[in-house]
């Protein structure tokens, strides 16, 4: 009897052990699969559009903040004029390019003005002045609405998506293409308010010109 209880307290010490081994296996296991899905590329929730930030919120400028830039662009332009205007009586705007701040969030506003007076250009960020090498005649101003809107649906129209990052070297640029200050290509009609800017796609700069008043897209083509 007494070696009859001796191997049934053996087996059920055996069948404890037993168990206390699987279940170290099962949570081991358990665990490693947690892992796993946490390396594992499938299982992390890819970004969407709706993810991306505006506004020049994480310092990258895209195509998406165009739609914001005519409301805002109401309230640079008193203050971009001001200041052209304390530098020169007769100062005019005839470039403008905008981008993301570099010490803050939010658009950078450069403003070129041209004073016949002087022949010479001034920047509103920088404050600084450099002679003009042409005919103050051929100067051409940009006109108070430059809709940037409508820039943007051009963009989209042509398949530029909202989350599309703009180079920062290009932001985007405004400028009559006139024989004082050409800009795009030859086949853009002389005399038109273009909007240059250059998109980050498919691992490739895009330069495009767009022309304001009809939203035509150009670019530059080579034989």
């Amino acid at each position: 009897m007494a070696s009859g209880r001796k191997t049934e307290t053996a087996r059920m010490h055996h069948w404890a052990a037993s168990a206390l081994v699987l279940a170290a296996l099962m949570i081991g296991l358990l665990g490693a699969g947690a892992v796993a899905a946490q390396d594992d590329p499938e299982a992390t929730t890819t970004a969407t559009a709706a993810d991306v930030s505006y506004g020049c919120a994480d310092g990258q400028l895209r195509v998406g903040d165009l739609q914001a830039l005519d409301a805002e662009w109401a309230d640079q332009r008193p203050m971009l004029d001001a200041k052209a205007l304390a530098w020169e009586s007769d100062a005019f705007l005839m470039g403008l390019q905008v981008n993301c701040g570099i010490l803050e969030p939010g658009f950078r506003w450069r403003g070129t003005y041209y004073s016949p007076s002087a022949q010479a250009f001034y920047t509103t960020d920088t404050g600084q002045a450099s002679g003009a090498e042409f005919d103050p005649d051929e100067a051409a101003e940009l006109p108070d609405d430059l809709r940037f809107g409508s820039v943007w649906r051009a963009l989209a129209k042509a398949g530029y998506a909202d989350e599309t990052t703009l180079s920062a070297a290009t932001g985007i640029t405004v400028q009559m293409n006139s024989s004082a200050t050409p800009l795009g290509p030859g086949s853009v009609p002389l005399n038109a308010v273009v909007c240059h800017v250059g998109l980050e796609y498919l691992g490739e700069i895009r330069d495009l010109f767009i022309t304001i008043e009809d939203g035509a897209v150009y670019r530059h083509t080579f034989p």
